[in-house]
């Protein structure tokens, strides 16, 4: 049986969310900066999260205000189910990428219908 040539949203979340890495191409947008429109591929991607790393402890000044922004910041939830996006996991180099999931254009040379 021959693979289809598409594949819905859905169902390609699930494949990227089930771990195996698989190639991604998707198209950058900013609305904000008024830039993008260049198409941006992973050979090998999967959701996830790198490996945790030992961060800096945050520098505190003793200043209530500023002290609590710079540990807002730090555990800042990025919210993916509400902002509709992604951390994919580049397993070549270990670098996350934030997608857009409705700018995904193919994965696993398939392409991406809503």
């Amino acid at each position: 049986m021959e693979t289809p040539a598409t594949i819905r949203l859905k169902d390609a979340l699930a494949l990227l969310e089930s771990g195996t890495p698989l190639p991604v191409r998707w198209v950058t947008c900013d609305r904000r900066r008024k830039s993008g429109g260049e198409f941006r591929e992973l050979a090998a991607a999967r959701i996830g999260s790198a490996e945790p790393k030992a961060l800096p402890p945050p520098v505190l000044t003793g200043n209530a205000e500023t002290d609590v922004a710079t540990v807002a910041r730090i555990a800042r939830d990025p919210d993916h189910y509400a902002n509709a996006t992604r951390n994919l996991l580049d397993t070549a180099t270990g670098n996350l990428v934030k997608v857009h999931i409705y700018l995904l254009v193919a994965v696993a040379g398939r392409k991406v219908i809503l």
